[in-house]
């Protein structure tokens, strides 16, 4: 076994143990799997027992961290075989201009936080409603958490992650202390309002926001593809804000009706709880709404929904770890990172997770990694920051330690590619990533990412809250797609609890 690894670029880097170990995994992993197909066969039920005794052992083991296709008619909203080129935000903007903007917009929400423009006359507030027993568990909960506090003490490794940063006292900390700020606050509300004023009657949201009347007003309609996924994404900046459908908010009956739509159009059969609606993209981020409303409010109606959502999710991965448009296809990181995050969030609300199903998504995304998982490409080995941003988080969740000199590398990458200015896709998973891993390059990240944000939403008319960027992919997703993505990367801040403080945390899969 060679100690060190030539890059795309030709960079040559020595590795650690744990790097080193990756091709014993390999093997090891297609041995188990071997194994498996073998007891499959028709072995005696003692000998069997047995050997599922000793590979549900090696399975728990397997998940703690060590250091093409046919064509479909399905939406491809996101894939990234080439990397727009030319995205750079410093190219529009200087530092001192964004010191500028920021200073001037935080200026304008303290003298007039009420402004909220022509779309508020469209949106009645929800009647209040007292907290429940399961909020108020959570309340306890935050309470309990904010004794870790300042930022730079451990939390605990069973809320890394978590949902539990998303309301009360302990939303607040986390804004200051990651680097959020009343202006970034303004914004996400203004977003909302955009986002629930664009609800279809059956609850459901469109990425063809021309579907409902009042968005006939707005310009830059996506298509009309896989409403469980538009409805799903349009859920998330809600719920990442804190509110539920069972707390006192302004968008209660909007996040009702739109899990409700979600319920009601999951097709259950022997595989699970299908809500493709044409598309893999759709089911993840279906399942990524259940399964983070599930978590947050423990409703117990939602439950069964978010169960077998999982499932599916279990059943179309590909025999080799990944996930594409359709169940069983070989995979691409871009389907591949919103069925992991899916996966996790059930895990967050007590949801059964397959271990092997976790294992085997390692073992995928070891296949396209470069530098031993410094970097990703989309099907194959390679070194974008689309990918890469994609790859780290998924190495984030699977328990790769912020200590890991690949994730050092990666996030270094990251940093010095900066956020783009119009590709929000890419922005919000190495927003994520960054804002994890902390310290200057998110600093620096989080400074210039917000102020453009700020900067270029909407506050005209009924596009007022909204953002619409014109790149490939935003053609396909419209302007509901770049608002959801934009408002949930200033809601970053509290949106999941950290998985990092002095030390590495141990909350994995």
């Amino acid at each position: 076994m060679q100690a060190n690894t030539t890059t795309a670029s030709g960079d040559t880097t020595s590795h650690e143990t744990a790097s080193t170990a990756a091709p014993i995994r390999f093997r090891f992993r297609k041995l188990v799997l071997m194994t498996m197909d073998h007891i499959k066969g028709g072995i005696s039920f003692f000998t069997s027992a047995a050997i599922h005794f000793v590979l549900l052992i090696v399975l728990a083991l397997w998940v703690v961290p060590a250091g093409p296709d046919g064509n479909a008619n399905t939406i491809t909203l996101l894939p990234y075989e080439q990397e727009p080129a030319d995205l750079s935000i410093q190219q529009t903007m200087t530092p001192i201009e964004i010191s500028q903007a920021q200073d001037a917009i935080e200026q304008e929400v303290q003298a007039d936080s009420a402004a909220i423009g022509e779309l508020a006359k469209l949106i009645e507030p929800m009647p209040s409603q007292s907290a429940t027993s399961a909020q108020a568990a959570t309340l306890q909960l935050t309470s309990e958490l904010q004794k870790n506090l300042p930022w730079n003490q451990a939390v605990p490794a069973r809320n890394g992650g978590g949902f539990q940063g998303r309301s009360g006292d302990l939303q607040k900390q986390l804004l200051a202390a990651r680097g959020g700020s009343p202006a970034t606050e303004d914004a996400v509300e203004r977003a909302l309002r955009w986002i629930a004023a664009h609800q279809l009657p059956d609850g459901s949201w469109s990425f063809n926001h021309h579907e409902v009347e009042v968005g006939k007003l707005s310009p830059n309609p996506g298509e009309s593809l896989t409403k469980t996924g538009a409805t799903g994404l349009a859920l998330l900046p809600f719920l990442g804000k804190g509110y539920t459908h069972m707390n006192e908010n302004p968008y209660r009956d909007h996040i009702e009706r739109g899990l409700y739509y979600l319920k009601a159009n999951q097709i259950v059969g022997p595989n699970g709880g299908d809500l493709q609606d044409g598309s893999m993209y759709g089911h993840g981020l279906a399942t990524l709404a259940l399964c983070e409303a599930y978590a947050m409010t423990e409703d117990p109606s939602l439950l069964p929904d978010a169960s077998q959502a999982i499932r599916f999710i279990e059943y179309a991965q590909h025999n080799q770890g990944g996930w594409r448009y359709i169940p069983k296809q070989p995979g691409d990181i871009s389907v591949f990172g919103w069925q992991l995050m899916a996966l996790k969030s059930g895990l967050l609300g007590g949801i059964k997770v397959d271990s092997s199903t976790i294992g085997m998504a390692e073992f995928w995304l070891d296949s396209v990694q470069l530098a031993d998982g410094a970097y990703y490409g989309y099907q194959a080995p390679g070194k974008l920051p689309s990918t890469t941003s994609i790859g780290l988080l998924s190495r984030m969740y699977l328990g790769w330690s912020k200590d890991d000199p690949r994730m050092h590398k990666g996030v270094d990458f990251l940093s010095d590619e900066g956020p783009s200015k119009l590709d929000m896709y890419y922005n919000y998973y190495a927003t994520n990533v960054l804002c994890h891993y902390g310290g200057p390059q998110w600093e620096g990240w989080n400074d210039e990412l917000k102020a453009y944000l700020i900067k270029t939403q909407s506050r005209k008319g009924f596009t007022t809250g909204s953002w619409y960027f014109e790149e490939k992919h935003s053609k396909v997703g419209g302007r509901l797609y770049v608002t959801c993505l934009a408002a949930m990367i200033l809601e970053v801040y509290y949106r999941h609890m950290p998985l990092y403080s002095e030390k590495s945390l141990d909350f994995t899969f």
